[in-house]
């Protein structure tokens, strides 16, 4: 499993492939902005009241869940390659390119719905608000990523059942990876 590598085993797997591993890298990427955003919220729980603290913490609880799910999809797709083969053997080769082209719809609404809750609670973060604001950038690249990432998929399988079931999913997270708002800068 990939996530069991160490970062530099990781990247070294990565980078010594005879395939791009592209949806790997982008849950990685997601996964760990997770933790950098889960550690904001709990970094500022005993700055702000009472209310605000219970909102840090529920938060926190939901960029666990992203960061578990997108570790998941980082081993998934680290296979995803070995299994479409498989797949296409066994004559199934649209069941495997649905799931590729799936894995980074599933990335790219984890993405999105973390920067979205770190965008809820940027109006209260007393402590490491440009940590935030890198937070939010890293997840939003990474949304976008996953997003170039279906359409690349679409663009190498251009099927009617796969555009038809697809086109509209990438319309709809173009349109949710523009209600995610990074500062453009820290300093004014």
């Amino acid at each position: 499993m990939l996530t069991e590598k160490s970062l530099h085993h990781f990247t070294d797997h990565v980078a010594s492939q005879g395939h791009a591993m592209a949806g790997a890298t982008i849950a990685a990427s997601a996964a760990l902005a997770c933790s950098l955003g889960q550690a904001l919220l709990r970094i500022n729980v005993p700055l702000v009241p009472r209310p605000d603290a219970d909102l840090a913490t529920r938060l926190a609880g939901q960029l666990v869940d992203a960061r578990d799910r997108l570790l998941a999809l980082t081993n998934e797709d680290g296979d995803a390659i070995t299994a479409f083969a498989a797949l296409r053997a066994a004559g199934k080769t649209l069941a495997g390119q649905e799931r590729l082209c799936q894995m980074p719809v599933e990335m790219a609404r984890l993405a999105i719905a973390a920067a979205a809750l770190l965008q809820q609670f940027r109006p209260f973060i007393v402590q490491a608000q440009d940590d935030l604001e890198m937070a939010i950038t890293l997840l939003a690249g990474a949304g976008r990523a996953a997003i170039l990432l279906l359409d690349s998929n679409l663009r190498l399988w251009p099927d009617p059942p796969l555009l038809a079931q697809f086109e509209p999913e990438l319309a709809a997270l173009r349109a949710e990876i523009g209600r995610v708002h990074p500062v453009e800068r820290i300093r004014p």
